[in-house]
């Protein structure tokens, strides 16, 4: 790098305490945006410098596990204190969006758009926007973005965006989604789409891959000794948790068990006991889950079964689910009627051509594993599995690693892309991201 830059030296600081290794492309990145951080401290246009027209940030995409959030969370941290920030996860932001809007939409003078001026009050407040895994899956969202951020560019917005999708692949399949076009291409025009290069997944590396709990079970009476040993034997009682337009989320609650081990994070948070009927099969949202998750680090959902094929809101309200409490390091911890590949295999074959005429005799289980292992590998991920017809998906491995039927004992860490409106490619992002949760480190920071 030409100059300098407090991202930089907090980059080169972490390499030397060996908390990062040497990596090309995260020290791509820390260049690209070093220019930033230099060109927000003297006021000189970064972009010129870089022989692009992109003018209004940078648009990451790559890999799971690459150091994507890493290197931007570091570049958050690292920006002079004169430069006004915000570090947000994308659906936290929608969220508040949202709620921007009907306010205004609420207010007695309300007329025309008022998405011009909510860019506008963002940029007011955060110059500089630091948004992670930005995904879009909902049409209200789509549809509201090229306005939204063609008024926060205009006003000299920066946007620092981490996500799994080249900007091409948002809101694919997506409906009406030719109308979701124009905020790619303004996208593309105005922010660089920067590549993580390389495909080694660093939150492999370490021990913590060797230390598992159970944290997916079919055996109820497991599950409840998980439930009573994490409360100290305390039983749950309800509780009512506020959600935004003054809802209220009922679920039980207890008091923790202290941690036993230093490995464990140590959270003053209730412990939560609810069910899958309450919290997926209800018409909630992301908003929903995001209170519960700023309410507790561990969640206990019981009643969990096999999708039905027709089921895809309750699928994505279980995906949701899992994609918020991985964002918010919130544990899940599942009882189910199924195995966690069995509890999906009626969506993994809902859009298989091969479901409906069979190929000669092949089982259900073995053609959900065919078309789970196709979605996978669309994550650099592969699928294997042992067993004929009557395969009761004993031996499953992701990547080299086995999963028990009973769960995820020894899973993958990896984790997935986007998956925003394909909902099979969605089901190996949240299975994998469950798989995480099983680490005795999961939550601890770095």
């Amino acid at each position: 790098m030409s100059r300098s830059s407090p991202l930089l030296t907090a980059y080169q600081n972490l390499l030397s305490k060996g908390r990062l290794k040497p990596n090309a492309g995260q020290a791509a990145l820390v260049d690209q945006l070093g220019r930033i951080q230099h060109g927000l401290t003297t006021n000189t246009r970064w972009w010129k410098q870089n022989n692009t027209p992109s003018g209004n940030g940078i648009y990451i995409y790559g890999g799971v596990g690459t150091g994507k959030s890493r290197i931007a969370d570091l570049f958050a941290a690292t920006l002079p204190a004169n430069v006004t920030r915000r570090r947000a996860h994308f659906f936290e932001f929608m969220m508040d969006t949202h709620m921007r809007l009907h306010r205004a939409r609420s207010e007695p003078n309300y007329a025309g758009d008022p998405l011009t001026r909510i860019g506008q009050e963002i940029h007011s407040e955060s110059s500089v926007l630091c948004l992670d895994e930005f995904q879009v899956s909902d049409i209200a969202d789509a549809m509201i973005l090229k306005r939204l951020f063609g008024s926060f560019w205009e006003s000299g917005g920066i946007m620092i965006s981490t996500s799994n999708r080249h900007p091409t692949k948002l809101y694919k399949n997506g409906l009406n989604r030719p109308l979701f076009i124009p905020f790619i291409q303004e996208l593309e025009r105005r922010c660089l789409v920067f590549r993580m290069e390389g495909d080694h997944d660093y939150r492999m590396d370490g021990q913590k891959q060797h230390k598992r709990q159970d944290i997916f079970f079919v055996d109820a009476l497991e599950f409840q000794n998980s439930l009573s040993n994490a409360t100290n034997g305390t039983t749950p009682s309800p509780v009512e948790i506020p959600v935004v337009m003054n809802r209220k989320l009922k679920v039980d609650a207890a008091q923790p068990q202290p941690p036993s081990t230093d490995t464990q994070p140590s959270s003053p948070k209730p412990i939560v006991s609810t069910t899958f009927s309450t919290l997926c099969e209800a018409p909630l949202s992301a908003s929903d889950y995001h209170a519960l998750c700023a309410y507790t680090s561990t969640i206990y959902l019981s009643g969990l079964r096999r999708f039905a094929s027709d089921e895809l809101d309750i699928v994505r309200r279980f995906i949701t689910l899992v994609d918020v409490a991985y964002e918010s390091r919130t544990r899940v911890f599942c009882l189910s009627t199924d195995p966690i590949l069995k509890t999906f295999e009626n969506i993994i074959l809902a859009e298989s051509p091969r479901s409906n005429g069979g190929d000669g005799g092949q089982s259900p289980s073995s053609e959900a594993l065919d078309k789970l292992r196709e979605v996978l590998q669309d994550q650099n991920l592969t699928v294997k599995g042992e067993g004929g017809s009557s395969s009761s998906m004993m031996s499953t491995f992701i990547n080299d690693v086995e999963w028990s039927a009973t769960g995820l004992k020894e899973a993958s860490l990896a984790t997935g892309g986007a998956g925003e409106t394909d909902v099979r490619f969605a089901v190996g992002r949240a299975i994998s991201r469950l798989s995480e949760m099983g680490f005795v480190g999961y939550g601890v920071a770095d």
